[in-house]
């Protein structure tokens, strides 16, 4: 329940954050959904990974469809490539990464924060 809860919450930081502060603020974003509702650190990237992706294909794809792909063709054929929709891809690809390195550093920002309590049986040298 919490990994769905924090796909939602990192979706609608990584949508709404862009319209206010630089682009990169998603990541911002995310680490503090992760650094707030704390889970295992894996949990937290894949989270950020989903939402971001989703939020970044969705507006690429959107962006391309509005404008009729004019832009998009044109950079993919200085890019040598054979369609637009691999310029989406890749900037699908790069929303899901910073969204998701974001989240994982909010979640080890966490743990360095309030670590976990050892029981007293075992040995701290």
């Amino acid at each position: 329940m919490k990994f769905i809860l924090k796909i939602f919450l990192m979706g609608i930081s990584s949508y709404l954050l862009p319209f206010y502060f630089p682009w990169w603020s998603i990541a911002l974003g995310a680490g503090l959904v992760s650094l707030i509702i704390r889970g295992r650190n894996f949990n937290s990237f894949n989270a950020g990974f989903i939402a971001g992706g989703l939020v970044w294909f969705y507006l690429s794809f959107t962006i391309d469809n509005s404008t009729n792909s004019l832009l998009s063709e044109k950079i993919a054929l200085l890019m040598n490539l054979t369609e637009s929709i691999w310029l989406i891809y890749a900037s699908t690809l790069i929303g899901a990464l910073v969204t998701g390195f974001g989240a994982l550093t909010g979640g080890l920002m966490g743990s360095i924060i309030s670590p976990k309590k050892m029981s007293r049986n075992e040995y701290v040298s």
